[in-house]
């Protein structure tokens, strides 16, 4: 028998210990209507956090955690120090809200844990990040999100370059080229960064599909994987 066999819905059960991400995504269809003993199951999961296959499915599929702790606990998923797996399944499982249902606190907080997500760590979890960061930005924070394109990571670059061209490519294409000529990346990272912002500009005069509209979306590996590979760490110079 499994870890939560007694007092849980056999759909609940199945939710809790799929270890595959397509077996996960089937198990939450099936998951339309909770009862009162599945509530009261998930919150206890998510108050001991000790469960990592049954708490990373939750962070996933953050709509089945009780509205009135969701955004405490991919909080605490994003700033997770031992599971890094919790940092990946929460930055996934944002992607999936609605980031104007945040209050303007919320917004803060999820977007600085991002920030230090994309600072820290490498691999899918940056990658991720960085697209799940999009939604928590506003132009103010297109300096800072500049100084984030000497990431290690290529998809990760991209991604933010994705966000900073749709950001600050208007009403003046050479604020865009003065702000990464400015900013303190390599001077190679700044050339690159220039010729693929004038490579989207071509692009667009031609009438082709720009190559840096839209993010790319790594590969999620499942949780037992990790433990034959671990999800890597960076840090920025």
């Amino acid at each position: 028998m499994g870890i939560f066999s007694t007092g849980t819905s056999p759909d609940l059960k199945a939710f809790f210990e799929a270890e595959d991400l397509d077996d996960l995504l089937e198990a939450r269809s099936k998951l339309r209507q909770l009862d009162e003993k599945d509530i009261k199951k998930i919150r206890f999961t998510l108050k001991k956090w000790n469960k990592p296959q049954a708490v990373a499915n939750l962070l996933f599929h953050p709509f089945l955690i009780p509205e009135d702790i969701r955004i405490s606990c991919l909080l605490k998923g994003l700033r997770e120090t031992e599971n890094q797996y919790y940092i990946l399944a929460s930055a996934v499982g944002l992607q999936g809200i609605d980031s104007t249902g945040f209050s303007q606190e919320e917004r803060k907080a999820i977007r600085e844990s991002l920030i230090l997500i994309l600072k820290t760590s490498g691999g899918v979890i940056s990658a991720r990040a960085s697209v799940s960061i999009r939604d928590f930005l506003s132009s103010r924070d297109t300096s800072a999100m500049f100084e984030l394109l000497s990431h290690p990571d290529e998809t990760t670059r991209h991604n933010i370059l994705c966000w900073l061209i749709r950001t600050a490519e208007e009403p003046d294409h050479d604020v865009f080229i003065s702000m990464a000529s400015s900013s303190n990346i390599p001077e190679e990272i700044q050339k690159e960064v220039i010729e693929k912002f004038q490579e989207h500009l071509k692009q667009k005069e031609t009438g082709e599909s720009s190559s840096f509209v839209m993010p790319l979306y790594a590969y999620i590996p499942n949780l037992r994987d990790t433990a034959k590979s671990p999800l890597s760490k960076t840090k920025l110079a």
